[in-house]
């Protein structure tokens, strides 16, 4: 289900008004980052969408989240209506030593499961 004011809204509080990279006010120019890219089969769904610069969103591209990004974006949805996509889950609780290609493995294959 794609993003609603509502949604975008309650992220706007959870992440106090602050882009969820930079740290920095977002206000109304915020973006929505998608954490795992649509372009890899990362769905429109507040589950998977924090509130970012234009510029940040754009500097991360189409990457995965760091651990620490999984981090603290689970620390945010922590008790939240807006949850937490299972395959962030699955990529979160893979390999910390994995390399890039693993945990794209990692998430092609949480994201198959979720279809």
């Amino acid at each position: 289900m794609p993003v609603t004011p509502d949604d975008a809204e309650l992220m706007d509080v959870q992440q106090g008004g602050r882009c969820f990279f930079c740290d920095g006010p977002v206000g109304a120019k915020a973006t929505f980052d998608h954490l795992i890219p649509q372009a890899y089969g990362g769905i429109d769904d507040p589950a998977n969408v924090v509130l970012a610069h234009r510029r940040c969103n754009q500097r991360k591209g189409d990457r995965l989240p760091t651990d620490e990004e999984l981090d603290r974006f689970f620390a945010l949805r922590r008790s939240s209506r807006l949850g937490v996509w299972p395959p962030l889950r699955a990529l979160r609780g893979g390999d910390e030593g994995a390399g890039e290609e693993e945990r794209w493995m990692t998430v092609a294959q949480a994201v198959a499961r979720e279809r």
